[in-house]
C-alpha cells in the first residue's frame, strides 16, 4: 500500500521494513564515490519476509522474522540548489550488488530543489521476496532521507523509521537499547544490522553486549578483545570478525549469543585487518529495531557514532501518563561510552503538570552513576524512574530532560501507550547540534483519508530551544497545494512548543509536504506521523534535520 502522489513532492508513504543498511553519499554522482567514500549510513532496510499472520499467538517465536510481512522504503529529499541525480544501489548480505533504482528515470521524475521521491524496495523487480541487505544512495546534491520500514501482521500494521543525512562514517558505533525475549512474557525483542560502508576494505568487527541488569558487559562476538589464547579469525589477526566490503551482519533474538531475558545496549568496535588497514580506513553503519512478538509495537533508530555522544544531552519530548486515559509515557536508555570509566549523570526534568488548572511548572533533579547502561522509566514511582528516593513525576507530566555527565553518553527515548500498540523512539540530541534552521521532511494533514474509516495521515512536531531559553521561531510549510508553494508564521517560544498539523488552518486537508523551522537561537525538533486508517502501531517519530 502506498499513500504517495505521482508528483515529486515531500509526502508520507507507507511501504516497508526489515534490517539492513542505508548509506548516503553526497557530491558528484560517480566521482564522489571514489573521492568521498561514504558520508553517513543508517541501517534498517530491504526485505520482504513473510511468515505467520497471527499476531495473537502466545508460543515463543522460533525465528526473529516470523512476525509478519515486512518491507522497507527510502524517502529522499533534495535540499540542494540544483536538480538532483540520485542512484540507489542495493547489496545483499555478502556485499554483492543486488539491484538499483535511479532518479530521474521512467518511474521517477526530476528531483528539483526542495522536491523528493520515495523508493519502495517491494516495487523493485530486481529484489526477490526474502531479500535482506543494504543500500547506498549516491547523489550530486545535498539530500536528506528517511529510512523507514513497515510490517503487516494479519490486519495489524506497524511502521518505524529514522532520518538520515550525509556525514562521516564511524569506526565505533553505539546502539543504546535492544532486547532479547525480555519481560514477564518474554515478548520484548530487538534486532540490529551492521553494514560495512567501504567498497574495498574488510572491516574487523567486535560486538559487545551490555546489560541493564548488571550495568556492564556480559557478551562479546566473536570473543572478548582482551581474551588471551583465543584463535583469531581469518582476515582479522588483531581481533574481531571479518565483514566484507558492503556486506551486512544481522543479529536478532535467534542469533544474539546471550541468554534470554536481556535488555541493554550494544557497542560495535573495529580492529586492524589482515591488510594492516586500521580503524581509520574502516567505516560502518548500523540500525536497531525494537518490537513486541505478541502485539504490534515497533520502533527503529540509527546507531550513534562517537561524534553524537556527549556530556550534555537534551531530550525534547518526555511524558508521564498523558493523552487519552493518561496512557502515554516515555522511558529512556543511557549508554556510557566506556564502561571502565563510570559516568556521573545529572538529570534535570522540566515541564508542566497538566492535571493542575492552570498547569503547574515542575522541575526535578537527580544524579546517578552509569557504568554500562541504565534505563529510566517516567511512569515508575521507585528507583527505576532515576529520581531521588521518594521522588516521582506527576501524572499528566509533559516536558523535557537535560542530562549532563562527566563522561560521554548516548541516549535513546522510547514512547508508548498502555491503551494500544503505539510505540516510537528518537535519538537524544547534543545542544551543540541545535541549529537555527531545522528541516522536517514529511508532514501531513488528513492525507489519504478513507470515508467511514479514518481521516488518514496526520502529524505533529515538537520544537525545543536548545539552551532552554526563549526564541522567536518561524514555521514555514512547503507543498504543491499551498499558495505560492509555502506558507508560514512566527511565534515567540518559551523553552518548547508543540504544533499539530490538523489544527493548522492555513494547511488544506490532504496536505503532504515539509516544513523548515527557523529561529533566532539554536533549536532542536522532532516530528511524528500517524494514521487512523490502519490498526496496530501506525506511528513514526523522527529527529528533525539541522540545515545550518
Amino acid at each position: 500500500m502506498c499513500l504517495t502522489r505521482p508528483e515529486a513532492q515531500p509526502i508520507i508513504a507507507v511501504g516497508g521494513v526489515e534490517s539492513g543498511s542505508l548509506t548516503v553519499i553526497p557530491g558528484s554522482l560517480r566521482p564522489l564515490r571514489r573521492v568521498f567514500r561514504t558520508l553517513i549510513a543508517v541501517s534498517g532496510l530491504i526485505v520482504l519476509l513473510v511468515a505467520s499472520s497471527a499476531p495473537e499467538r502466545t508460543a515463543e517465536a522460533t525465528t526473529a522474522y516470523s512476525f509478519g510481512i515486512e518491507n522497507s522504503w527510502i524517502r529522499v529529499q533534495n535540499v540542494g540548489s540544483g536538480n538532483a541525480n540520485v542512484e540507489v544501489d542495493y547489496f545483499d548480505e555478502q556485499g554483492r550488488v543486488a539491484g538499483k533504482d535511479t532518479c530521474p528515470s521512467p518511474t521517477c521524475p526530476v528531483l528539483y530543489p526542495g522536491s523528493g521521491w520515495t523508493f519502495f524496495q517491494r516495487d523493485n523487480a530486481g529484489l526477490p521476496p526474502g531479500f535482506q541487505g543494504s543500500a547506498v544512495v549516491s547523489t550530486d546534491q545535498p539530500i536528506v532521507a528517511i529510512m523507514a520500514k513497515d510490517v503487516l501482521r494479519g490486519s495489524s500494521f506497524a511502521i518505524a523509521g529514522d532520518t538520515v543525512t550525509t556525514g562521516p562514517g564511524s569506526h565505533r558505533l553505539y546502539l543504546p537499547i535492544t532486547a532479547k525475549r525480555d519481560g514477564p512474557l518474554k515478548d520484548w525483542m530487538g534486532r540490529f544490522a551492521i553494514q560495512n560502508m567501504s567498497d574495498t576494505v574488510v572491516a574487523c568487527v567486535t560486538i559487545t553486549y551490555l546489560s541493564n541488569y548488571t550495568d556492564g558487559e556480559i557478551g562479546w562476538e566473536p570473543y572478548k578483545p582482551s581474551a588471551s589464547g583465543v584463535a583469531r579469525l581469518p582476515g582479522c589477526p588483531n581481533g574481531g570478525m571479518p565483514l566484507p566490503p558492503r556486506a551486512t551482519i544481522f543479529r536478532d533474538p535467534d542469533t544474539m549469543p546471550i541468554a534470554d531475558g536481556f535488555t541493554g545496549s550494544v557497542r560495535i568496535d573495529l580492529h586492524k585487518n589482515a591488510a594492516n588497514q586500521g580503524t581509520d580506513k574502516q567505516f560502518i553503519s548500523a540500525t536497531a529495531d525494537t518490537w513486541n512478538r505478541l502485539s504490534s509495537p515497533f520502533a527503529s533508530y540509527r546507531a550513534l557514532d562517537e561524534g553524537e555522544l556527549g556530556t550534555d544531552i537534551i531530550l525534547p519530548l518526555i511524558d508521564r501518563q498523558v493523552g487519552p486515559a493518561n496512557s502515554y509515557s516515555t522511558h529512556f536508555q543511557i549508554e556510557n561510552k566506556d564502561p571502565t570509566r563510570p559516568a556521573r549523570v545529572s538529570l534535570r526534568f522540566d515541564g508542566f503538570d497538566l492535571g493542575q488548572s492552570p498547569p503547574q511548572f515542575v522541575s526535578k533533579t537527580n544524579t546517578i552513576t552509569v557504568r554500562g547502561a541504565r534505563l529510566c522509566f517516567q511512569d515508575r514511582d521507585d528507583f527505576a524512574n532515576c529520581l531521588a528516593d521518594g521522588e516521582k513525576l506527576p501524572s499528566n507530566f509533559v516536558g523535557t530532560v537535560r542530562l549532563t555527565s562527566n563522561e560521554p553518553i548516548g541516549v535513546i527515548v522510547n514512547r508508548g501507550t498502555a491503551l494500544g500498540d503505539t510505540f516510537t523512539n528518537y535519538r537524544g540530541i547534543r545542544p551543540a547540534d541545535g541549529a537555527r534552521r531545522v528541516l522536517l521532511p514529511v508532514l501531513n494533514k488528513n492525507y489519504g483519508s478513507v470515508p467511514g474509516v479514518g481521516a488518514g495521515w496526520n502529524s505533529w512536531f515538537r520544537v525545543m530551544v536548545a539552551d532552554g531559553g526563549r526564541a522567536n521561531v518561524t514555521v514555514r510549510y512547503f507543498g504543491l497545494d499551498l499558495p505560492g508553494g509555502n506558507v508560514g508564521y512566527t511565534v515567540s517560544v518559551d523553552r518548547e512548543f508543540t504544533v499539530f498539523q490538523y489544527l493548522e488552518s492555513m494547511l488544506p486537508n490532504g496536505f503532504a509536504g515539509t516544513a523548515i523551522i527557523e529561529s533566532d537561537r539554536p533549536i532542536v525538533a522532532l516530528a511524528n506521523l500517524t494514521t487512523d486508517v490502519f490498526r496496530g502501531d501506525p506511528d513514526l517519530l523522527y529527529n528533525g534535520v539541522p540545515l545550518d
